[in-house]
């Protein structure tokens, strides 16, 4: 059974009223933010067999009114590899004992399609897939969030308080610590890919393996979508997600918005929401282009697996964050202090892993 946690921020303090029983056989229809996925997701040989559970992220639909689950391509179609029909399966196999059982009658779903995840070299913006879900077995709710809107943010900003609910750690709260963040995600047996323009929450405690494919939401009574959770840190101190845009626009879907956001949260835009940290949306984006004419300098720093764009020192000023592995003597030499004079600063987080 997970640890059950409510994290704000850094800082975790103990669930208390939370429901944090998403690993278990939920009644139909279930809520979404719980442990999940496909029936054949096995690996191992030689009598080393091992099964895979993520996260049962939220509720979409396409323009002919077909409703499907959303997740992670690696947690519904096992990183490319299912074919359409196979059962979506509640809980997740890791989750049906220590013989990680199949358990046809535990289906909610069946696979529909992935984007493909590129290996190599190619850039890659979401790790994404949706199943058909099984009429009457899934609710449009969020286990211990409820219903969400319609309408996603259109651009996530540094500092925008979010939460979300996943298999592992239940339910969290942090904030946004950088965006437009390029890496390199390490997916197990040698496979790298690189993501571009993702979010970066540095929170630790805020996911961990398992949450995959968790729907990462504003905090409002009536959360907006804003990223979908697939990977973090090595030592548990990063998360990583997908602009849900991206998500949507690729899968060709929307959300199955359940309840109305406030007139306020509608009309604010990404300068307001970002006030809380004094950053513009146009001074991100400068600074995202000033990392972008150095990206190949700032990844030759010995570790380096990813940057982005946070918050520097000072109010209003952005900071390019480049993540290394380890903070070594030699990291710190090779850093610039500033490249065209935004502030660079060093993470050390262990690398990135596909959650």
């Amino acid at each position: 059974m997970a640890v059950c946690t409510l994290v704000i921020g850094a800082a975790s303090m103990p669930a208390g009223a939370f429901n944090c029983n998403q690993t278990t056989t939920l009644d139909r229809p279930i809520e979404l933010g719980v442990s999940g996925g496909n029936i054949n997701s096995f690996g191992g040989s030689g009598g080393r067999r091992f099964c895979f559970s993520g996260t049962l992220g939220s509720l979409v639909g396409d323009m002919t009114n077909t409703q499907y689950i959303l997740s992670n391509n690696h947690v519904l179609a096992d990183v490319n590899k299912a074919k359409p029909g196979q059962l979506i399966v509640q809980p997740g196999l890791v989750d049906t004992g220590p013989v990680c059982t199949k358990i046809q009658s535990d289906a909610v779903a069946t696979f529909s399609r992935a984007v493909k995840i590129k290996f190599g070299g190619a850039k890659n913006m979401v790790d994404a897939a949706i199943a058909a879900v099984t009429p009457g077995d899934v609710s449009a709710d969020i286990l211990n969030i409820g219903g969400i809107a319609g309408s996603p943010v259109d651009t996530p900003t540094v500092g925008l308080g979010i939460q979300k609910m996943g298999r592992s750690s239940c339910l969290t709260m942090a904030t946004i610590s950088a965006v437009s963040m390029n890496g390199k995600i390490n997916y197990g047996g040698g496979k790298i890919a690189k993501f571009v323009n993702q979010i970066v929450i540095n929170a630790s405690g805020f996911s961990s393996a398992g949450d995959s494919g968790s729907l990462i939401v504003t905090q409002d009574a009536c959360p907006k979508a804003v990223g979908l959770l697939f990977a973090g840190s090595a030592d548990g101190s990063t998360t990583v997600a997908n602009p849900i845009t991206a998500v949507l626009d690729g899968l060709k879907i929307a959300m199955v918005g359940s309840c109305t956001p406030a007139a306020a949260l509608d009309t604010a835009t990404p300068d307001v929401m970002a006030g809380n940290v004094g950053m513009s949306k146009n001074v991100v984006a400068s600074a995202t282009a000033v990392r972008d004419r150095h990206e190949d300098e700032l990844m030759s720093i010995p570790g380096a697996v990813g940057t982005g764009v946070g918050a520097g020192d000072q109010p209003g000023q952005p900071a390019i964050v480049v993540y290394v592995k380890k903070m070594t003597p030699e990291a710190q030499s090779a850093a610039p202090k500033a490249v065209e004079g935004v502030p660079v600063k060093l993470i050390e987080n262990g690398g990135f892993v596909a959650y």
